[in-house]
């Protein structure tokens, strides 16, 4: 029941009942519940494929961003450290004459991918130019090389960031959807499917046993109907009987006790005419 093709077969040894009385009510609130679950397993099911290619997906934009990103920061020192030779007070002029005004903004977003929000940040490069006049009298092409290069750092930094940021809630909604498609699978489920089947075999032994009772009272109330004919009959015979007239006896009919002392009686009575 609710099984897909390519779902396997529950393991239900062991498992534990839900505590349940066995009625028609409790079957049918444990199979609406057991679809519920079904449909909770295949939406964490595709949740989990879904964040996995997400995660791989991130993984390779990560490696893209983390791959030559030391050589990078390598060549950026080198010309913050050229810039310093041709003017060596860039430390000085930099933290003294601070912009009002930040040369890069970012804004944070949401975006939602594969049922995950996961955070976006929006880099926007304002007109303000900072230190405009830096370089003028030496050194100007080589301080704007570094800061094309500190500037390329500063987005990837904030680019590896945001990568970092969605990978790990992306990693965190994939656990999350892989545990709750194993406690699903594995634990409520097949303890549904056990108590699903102690109730419809409770109400099966129910209904035999009231089949099994409405046979013997159909049994008893047979044999009674049967006596209570029998008595009947018995009663109109001996009824009968009651009414007929007693038979008339015959001479022969008549013991031979009886006939022989008649005969003596007659033949003391010849004697005394004689």
């Amino acid at each position: 029941m609710f099984k897909d093709d390519d779902e396997e077969e529950e393991n239900t040894f062991g498992v534990t009942r839900y505590p349940c009385m066995p009625s028609l009510v409790a079957l049918q609130q444990m199979r609406n519940r057991l679809h519920l679950a079904f449909l909770g397993r295949k939406l964490m099911k595709w949740t989990a494929l879904a964040t996995g290619r997400e995660l791989r997906r991130l993984a390779a934009e990560l490696y893209e961003v983390y791959q030559g990103f030391g050589e990078d920061l390598r060549n950026a020192f080198i010309l913050l450290a050229r810039s310093r030779y041709f003017y060596p007070q860039l430390n000085y002029i930099v933290t003294e004459d601070i912009g009002k005004k930040a040369g890069v903004v970012v804004q944070q977003s949401a975006k939602t991918v594969s049922g995950v929000k996961i955070v976006q940040f929006e880099i926007f490069e304002t007109e303000y130019p900072p230190y405009a006049y830096l370089g003028i009298e030496k050194g100007g092409q080589t301080i704007l090389e570094t800061k094309k290069a500190w500037l390329d750092l500063l987005k990837r930094l904030i680019m590896m960031m945001q990568l970092r940021a969605s990978f790990l809630m992306v990693e965190l909604a994939n656990k999350n959807a892989t545990k709750k498609s194993n406690v699903l699978a594995k634990i409520v489920i097949p303890r549904l499917n056990v108590t699903s089947h102690y109730i419809l075999s409770e109400l099966e032994e129910k209904e035999r046993e009231e089949v099994f009772r409405l046979k013997r009272v159909k049994q008893k109330k047979d044999l009674e109907k049967k006596l209570d004919e029998d008595r009947r009959r018995q009663v109109a015979a001996d009824e009968g009987n009651k009414l007929k007239p007693a038979p008339s006896r015959s001479r022969e009919q008549v013991p031979s006790r009886t006939r022989s002392k008649e005969s003596g009686s007659l033949a003391v009575i010849k004697k005394e005419d004689n």
